[in-house]
């Protein structure tokens, strides 16, 4: 019902006090072969700056800190993860899991309003996971985007079984005078996969 209700876009979760204490201690998890399509694609990157719009408790945050921990296995570069989310318990719980997955040394999550903590975060940034409640989609691209380097790629999740509530989303990565190339990947609620221009 909960799924039916966010996918037909009755309910906004994030609009509404209810919404947000049902959920508070909800996993929200990317299914583990969008996670392993994630990893792979940060590593053909040779991804070091990732963002997570979306952390939940931390299970795809694991594969993202893998992957720009394996890219810079046996070198000093740098690599981070910065991961979004606004409730402080899942936030305590993300931080376990990546402790216990060994990757918590390559994660910064920051808690809060995605709309104002992402605008924090360092550039150039190689990809991006967009798995968050679909109305907070479009502004965390767009606070992520000036960020984004030539060629970085954004995975967003759910878009084909939230195809009407991701409208303005896919419009704007679909935009052919836009500043994405775009293409839908169908199955398992679908991905969008967008190259930075």
């Amino acid at each position: 019902m909960v799924k039916h209700r966010i996918t037909q876009g009755s309910w906004d979760t994030t609009q509404t006090a209810e919404g947000k204490r049902f959920l508070a201690d909800k996993m929200v998890a990317l299914d583990p072969s969008k996670a392993a399509l994630a990893y792979l694609l940060c590593r053909s990157l040779g991804a070091r700056r990732v963002v997570e719009a979306g952390t939940s408790y931390g299970v795809s945050t694991i594969y993202l800190a893998a992957a720009v921990r394996d890219n810079v296995a046996g070198t000093d570069d740098p690599a981070i993860v910065y991961g979004t989310e606004h409730e402080p318990g899942k936030v305590s719980a993300a931080e376990r899991n990546l402790t216990e997955a060994g990757v918590a040394e390559y994660v910064d999550i920051l808690s809060g309003d995605l709309r104002e903590t992402l605008t924090t975060v360092d550039g150039p940034i190689d990809f991006m996971l967009v798995d968050i409640w679909i109305p907070m989609a479009l502004p965390a691209l767009r606070a992520v985007e000036p960020k984004l380097r030539s060629g970085a790629l954004v995975l967003c999740d759910n878009v084909v079984s939230g195809a009407t509530d991701y409208a303005d989303y896919l419009a704007y990565v679909r935009d052919p005078d836009g500043p994405f190339q775009s293409v839908t990947i169908p199955g398992q609620g679908g991905v969008e996969i967008s190259m930075k221009r």
